[in-house]
């Protein structure tokens, strides 16, 4: 810790930008819907790492900079990765690309001035894992989390590229990885099939490789023109000597018939690195397949070892990326779209330009203070930014070239699909639409939602099926779905006799749930799938949830600050001149407030800056009630779930979808009155060989105990399996017990 001081402001700004990327990476990972650029990814992850790095007590176990693309897709097999597929530290620049060449060598303690790399072109495609068996290939999976990845093992198999069996491969078992892609002009001719046929057109190759690897009909797959090229070793395990080096590791896939990258090459010094990365840039277009930077590795495979991981990625390797695609056209007009939550959206209409391969005409705009700090009009010719993703952004207006008519951006006042009034909080940047369920594109979203995979998961309910019941007025909330007659489905178009019996099975069984899906599927702002569990195993029970004050999640007062010295805190402002100004402020609570930190002070006037309400204030709002009662619950969240069912309407709702039958089991696990472990707080790290980690905290829960994510003076014991990382860091530097898994097993039993 450097003693930064960690404010209010600091706080909210991470969560917000964890909440967005996580967002994102479930568009690009798990949906292959991205919704933002690589180079505005790159923007928000890297504020959030570097904010982390100045305020580590922030640091969570859940943060996006530990972890890897998202979860695995319910509808394929999952495998477990025996070696974890980890993502990329990024460099944007060629300092940027010697401080990583830098911190190489200062880890490594070398003598010398040069450090050898292999280069290789970063693909823009889907990552996966190829596993042979002295040398016949027996399954593939798709990265999923990094831990966990999807099976996908047939639709690799229609890869023409990609050997069954390999040449002259030892026995036992040899773990590669690799990028699938589609290249250029097998793309244009993929989506000119595609349109002859009146079948989606992709967006870009990476979309159309992705889309097919998950495809669940593999003659499909089989179809595609997909490609696929080697660049790694995952766990291998033969008899015979390795490479001593990665250059000669790919030598060796090579030989075996595993494809590699004809541009890959080995350079003498990071000097070479930048004169690769320069050339391949400037020949970019030339190429037959779509890239986004270099790739470069530490070509010694003991000097990799020796360096390491952090987190989510590899110390001994770094990806340089390429400038982001950009063009310039005339932003026609600006269009507002309302989401699930009411937040409206400004869209830019522009003249349609082709730019990072594809033919753009809308793009976002995100939200009016980014327009503003833009300085946007109507009219202008502006900058959009396309990195081969689904909705490019406006990135400035070139305002040397601003007409005389070009007229300001502002926000309606009503909304563009209810005219319900628009509201605008101060402390967000969001403008939202007041009508809840009484507009249309709320409604339509919220159902969308509530029906979703990974909340009431009622299968054959989608956007045409929704849309046409909203038509027809059929329904409008949530719980009208459990009211659906067969007859009426039957005047859907497209549903049959059959549909419509599979219809409302699917939607009877959605009935059966579990309290944490059920409160993800209520569409609470703010509130996702991890949050919505954690809800429910803390309170149990929706009427508890329902009934809990603002003051339950979020401790009022002065972090630190007891009841003791709140009341002489309260006596002393008591002869705090009134004409004393703000600049002075500071200056007399240091000097008059015995006792008091300076950190305490900051906060003290940071919540109450105005001399009248520090003279007026109470015992009670300044004494400390302690941390936050559920994990992840801050005060933005926590406002947004207490307004959520303090609406009357979103109580009615609630009690019309039990009525309607929606129930599920306790959210706790029964401990059959073995509360041997109660008061215990334990926290897992690494993988396990008998239990899996879901496993092991049931278990742990079963006896009465709390499991968290995170290591703390207040842990009982860290149960640690291989690869424990940080936790078994933190936990040793703090003195926590540490239990391995034959310890578990004596714990458990």
């Amino acid at each position: 810790m450097d003693g930064t001081e960690v404010t209010p402001e600091v706080k909210r700004r991470i969560k917000k930008l964890r909440d967005e990327i996580v967002h994102h990476n479930r568009q690009y990972h798990e949906l292959d819907q991205p919704e933002v650029t690589d180079a505005e990814y790159d923007v928000l992850f890297r504020e959030l790492q570097s904010l982390e790095k100045q305020y580590p007590s922030l640091i969570t176990p859940d943060s996006p900079t530990s972890r890897v693309g998202a979860a695995p897709l319910e509808k394929f097999a999952k495998v477990e990765h025996r070696q974890a597929m980890l993502s990329l530290d990024n460099a944007f620049s060629e300092k940027e690309l010697n401080d990583f060449n830098q911190r190489i060598k200062d880890r490594l303690k070398l003598k010398v001035a040069t450090v050898e790399y292999v280069a290789e072109p970063k693909l823009d495609g889907l990552a996966v894992s190829l596993v042979y068996e002295d040398g016949v290939f027996v399954q593939g999976a798709t990265r999923g989390d990094g831990n966990t990845g999807e099976d996908i093992t047939p639709n690799l198999r229609t890869i023409k590229s990609l050997p069954l069996s390999l040449k002259d491969a030892p026995d036992g078992r040899i773990e590669v990885r690799g990028e699938v892609f589609i290249d250029k002009a097998a793309f244009e001719a993929l989506n000119a099939h595609q349109a002859r046929q009146n079948d989606k057109v992709f967006v870009n190759p990476r979309n159309a490789a992705a889309g097919s690897l998950r495809l669940l009909d593999s003659s499909i797959t089989a179809q595609r023109p997909l490609r696929i090229i080697i660049y790694a070793m995952g766990l291998i395990e033969i008899d015979d000597a390795l490479p001593e080096t990665h250059w000669d590791m790919l030598q060796w896939f090579s030989a075996m018939g595993l494809p590699v990258s004809d541009q890959a090459q080995k350079l003498s010094d990071i000097s070479q690195c930048q004169k690769y990365y320069d050339r391949i840039l400037a020949g970019r277009e030339s190429l037959d397949y779509e890239i986004d930077g270099i790739v470069f590795k530490v070509n010694s495979l003991q000097q990799q070892i020796d360096l390491g991981f952090v987190s989510r990625a590899p110390r001994w390797a770094v990806a340089y990326k390429f400038p982001a695609e950009e063009a310039t056209t005339l932003l026609l007009s600006v269009d507002f779209q309302v989401g699930r939550t009411g937040a409206l959206t400004p869209v830019a209409r522009l003249e349609p330009v082709f730019v990072g391969g594809a033919m753009v005409s809308n793009a976002t705009l995100h939200n009016m203070d980014e327009v503003s700090r833009k300085g946007i009009y109507i009219g202008d010719t502006v900058i959009v930014r396309r990195a081969g993703d689904v909705i490019p952004e406006v990135v400035g207006a070139v305002t040397s070239k601003r007409p005389a008519d070009a007229a300001e951006i502002t926000l309606p006042a009503e909304c563009p699909v209810c005219a319900s009034p628009v509201i605008v909080s101060e402390d967000v940047a969001v403008a939202k639409c007041s009508g809840g369920f009484n507009c249309n594109a709320q409604r339509r979203e919220v159902l969308k939602h509530f029906v979703s995979r990974r909340a009431m998961n009622i299968d054959g309910l989608g956007e045409k099926i929704i849309d046409q019941l909203l038509e027809r007025k059929m329904v409008s909330r949530p719980s009208d779905f459990y009211q659906l007659t067969k007859d009426q489905l039957l005047e859907l178009d497209l549903v049959a006799d059959k549909s419509a019996d599979n219809l409302l099975n699917a939607i009877d069984a959605s009935k059966q749930t579990t309290l944490g899906r059920f409160i993800f599927a209520l569409g609470i702002p703010e509130v996702g799938e991890t949050t919505a569990k954690q809800l429910a195993i803390h309170f149990g029970a929706i009427d508890a949830l329902s009934a809990a004050p603002y003051d339950y999640y979020v401790p009022t007062g002065i972090p630190g600050i007891g009841k003791t010295r709140a009341s002489r805190i309260v006596e002393t402002l008591e002869s705090l001149p009134g004409d004393t100004k703000p600049e002075s402020l500071k200056e007399w609570l240091s000097g008059n407030l015995t006792g008091v930190k300076p950190a305490e002070v900051d906060a003290l006037l940071l919540r109450y800056p105005e001399t009248h309400q520090l003279q007026n204030l109470s015992v009670a709002e300044i004494q400390s009630k302690g941390e936050s009662r559920v994990e992840g619950v801050g005060q933005t969240m926590a406002g947004l779930i207490v307004d959520f069912f303090a609406s009357a309407d979103n109580q009615k709702e609630v009690n019309a979808l039990i009525e309607a039958g929606v129930q599920w089991e306790s959210a706790t696990v029964p401990n059959d009155g073995d509360e041997s472990l109660a008061g215990n707080i334990y926290v897992i790290s690494g993988k396990f060989t008998d239990m899996s980690r879901d496993q092991i905290t049931a278990a742990l829960v079963e006896k009465g105990a709390k499991v968290t994510g995170s290591v703390s003076k207040k842990t009982t014991a860290l149960i640690c399996g291989e690869a424990a990382g940080s936790k078994l860091a933190k936990a040793q530097s703090l003195g926590v017990e540490i239990i391995d898994e034959n310890a578990l097993a004596g714990l458990l039993n």
